[in-house]
């Protein structure tokens, strides 16, 4: 395996680190605050549902080398029970493990989502970090619906990589950071 080929392998473990995050969170919450909304937004479990249809368009389309993102199964028992959320989280997990190196630097078309007669082409490990970068925005807003419910998430639960490297490099700098 070369340098790069490590990287990649690095960046699709730091996918499966994320998910195995949210499933520690999941676990850790009761079933009314999994699925509690609040002034129209969505519920704490229907942001993991929709990260979940995401790694699972992913997934489905990297035989085909046509991941379509709007094609999603928006199965709402995944949001509305915790159990079944972990469940699916941990089988995505199992197949994302399956996803061979090898296949890294393979093209893919990709379903625009402004407009669905549009195909772009992608790879599947620039596919990879999409998704790590969607999962870290929606579990921001996790970690804010759970503030508002009075739990915590930890401070590094939604936030990108490299405002947790530019962090840990003020720290050591400054003693302090900006948020980013």
């Amino acid at each position: 395996m070369n340098f790069v080929q490590g990287m990649r392998i690095d960046t699709l473990e730091s996918l499966i680190a994320e998910l195995e995050r949210g499933i520690a969170i999941i676990r850790d919450l009761g079933v009314e605050t999994f699925r509690a909304t609040k002034k129209g937004n969505g519920s704490i479990g229907a942001h993991f549902r929709h990260n979940l249809d995401f790694v699972n368009s992913f997934l489905n389309g990297i035989a085909e080398r046509r991941i379509d993102y709007n094609d999603r199964g928006r199965d709402t028992t995944v949001e509305t029970r915790p159990a079944h959320a972990v469940e699916q989280m941990q089988f995505a997990m199992r197949r994302l493990k399956g996803v061979q190196p090898d296949i890294f630097d393979r093209i893919v078309m990709v379903r625009s989502e402004i407009n669905e007669d549009v195909w772009h082409a992608s790879s599947v490990a620039r596919e990879i970090e999409f998704l790590h970068s969607h999962t870290v925005h929606h579990y921001a807003l996790v970690s804010k619906l759970m503030a508002e419910a009075g739990r915590a998430t930890g401070e590094e639960f939604g936030v990108a990589p490299s405002t947790l490297k530019f962090r840990s490099g003020a720290a050591s700098d400054q003693g302090s950071y900006i948020a980013t």
